[in-house]
């Protein structure tokens, strides 16, 4: 067992390396990484916000700190999408070379992400409204595609010196502007086109379209336990590219699955036979990311992994994802794949279905959680008693499948501190 582990790390590590050789990937980790402040103010505003304890709602209503906390979320991860395509060119002006025009590809990312996102022109009614909806979460695989297409185009630009050169006599400050003009043009060009072409689509804009048409092909799923695994893992491998994996497949659960959790909780709160053994439900781990945090803290000795789990773990346990998404990171990062991607659904919808059918968790009540209820809370609403065992049973399971991961996440972050470390002897001596 202890030669097949050692040989599962060491395949693992090295398709990690692979992937971290990547300039691309080098450029998106980066990015998360820049914007990892803004998610952990905004889940921990949007936490404040929302959870509900109590007579805690109604005092919150009743203060000026309700709408504070509102504005605050919405301008850290409500926009979360405008702040990553800045970085994103920002960082790939700074892995290509391309250092002294960082600023001007990041800024010119940004005016290409917003040209493509929709917005709503200035009526006699009301002014310019430009939608939240996609300059979220649901906005951030739009914002690395444009980032990165905007890095390109700067660097193929300067590299053949198509820009605008001026004399020598010219302050750099303002020569250097003016060498990013063509490259701005060439841009703004490329996506104003390819957002007029798509307001003559039925989906309207970009944004729109993408999401409809991943969504189209799993309409076919059908509402059984391998459906259920699909559309969860599908929404993980979605999450792990940086798309919004909730709001694809969320409306299909409610397609799928909603008249059998209703028809059980109808039977439940009548006091009846519940008609429904299997509703599309199951015994929950945590967020996405909680098992993962955990194995973190239990198994990793490195600071950087540490401190991040520690500052993600409490969000995560109220459901609240991005600090870990977008700090570690998991998003495009092979070591989480299979243990976020794969194992979690197959544990929560398989292994739940199991249950069931030998009757150590009984009929599930159907009963609607909504978002920041602490997973245990939902196992009992779900499945009673039985199910906040279980949960936490499954949970020291994962935690468990997990560790070997975490391990190699763990060799990584402390071979960087190392360097790290190398790197501020060298300066001090």
């Amino acid at each position: 067992m202890k030669k097949f582990l050692e040989k599962f790390e060491a395949g693992l590590r090295k398709v990690s390396d692979k992937f971290s050789q990547s300039k691309l990937l080098s450029v998106v980790s980066g990015a998360f990484a820049m914007i990892m402040p803004m998610t952990i103010v905004g889940s921990v505003a949007s936490l404040a916000k929302g959870i509900e304890i109590g007579g805690y709602q109604a005092w919150l209503l009743s203060t000026p700190l309700y709408n504070i906390l509102g504005t605050v979320f919405t301008f850290t991860t409500g926009v979360l999408a405008l702040y990553l395509v800045f970085c994103i060119g920002y960082n790939y002006a700074q892995k290509s070379k391309l250092k002294k025009q960082s600023i001007a590809i990041g800024l010119t990312s940004l005016l290409a992400f917003l040209i493509i996102t929709p917005y709503s022109p200035a009526t006699a009614e009301a002014g310019d409204m430009l939608p939240l909806q996609w300059t979220g979460a649901s906005g951030l695989f739009m914002a690395i595609v444009v980032g990165i297409l905007t890095g390109f185009i700067f660097k193929v630009c300067l590299e053949h010196h198509i820009e605008i050169t001026l004399p020598e006599a010219v302050p750099p400050t303002i020569a250097k502007q003016f060498s990013a003009l063509i490259p701005i043009f060439f841009v703004v060009v490329l996506f104003a086109l390819i957002s007029w072409l798509f307001t003559m689509t039925p989906y309207g804009d970009v944004q729109n379209a993408f999401y409809t048409l991943l969504s189209t092909p799993l309409k076919l799923i059908s509402a059984n336990v391998f459906g259920l695994f699909l559309l969860w893992m599908i929404m993980y491998l979605m999450w792990f590219f940086g798309i919004h994996g909730g709001m694809v497949v969320g409306p299909l659960f409610s397609v799928l699955f909603m008249e059998l959790g209703m028809a059980n909780l109808t039977a439940y709160q009548a006091g009846e036979v519940m008609p429904n053994l299997f509703i599309g439900v199951g015994i929950s781990l945590g967020s996405g990311s909680f098992g993962i945090l955990l194995a973190i803290l239990l198994f990793a000795k490195s600071k950087s992994a540490r401190s991040v789990a520690k500052l993600a773990v409490i969000p995560s346990f109220f459901g609240v994802d991005e600090p870990a998404y977008f700090g570690l990171p998991m998003i495009m990062n092979p070591i989480f794949f299979i243990p976020w991607v794969i194992v979690g659904p197959f544990i929560t919808a398989f292994v739940t279905y199991f249950l069931e059918i030998i009757g150590i968790l009984g009929f599930p009540t159907g009963a609607a959680t909504g978002p920041f209820i602490p997973f245990p809370l939902k196992n009992m609403a779900l499945f009673g008693v039985s199910g906040l065992i279980v949960g936490l049973i499954l949970l020291a399971v994962y935690v468990l499948i997990c560790a070997p991961f975490v391990k190699v996440f763990d060799k990584k972050c402390l071979e960087q501190e190392a360097k790290q470390e190398a790197i501020k002897e060298n300066q001090q001596a």
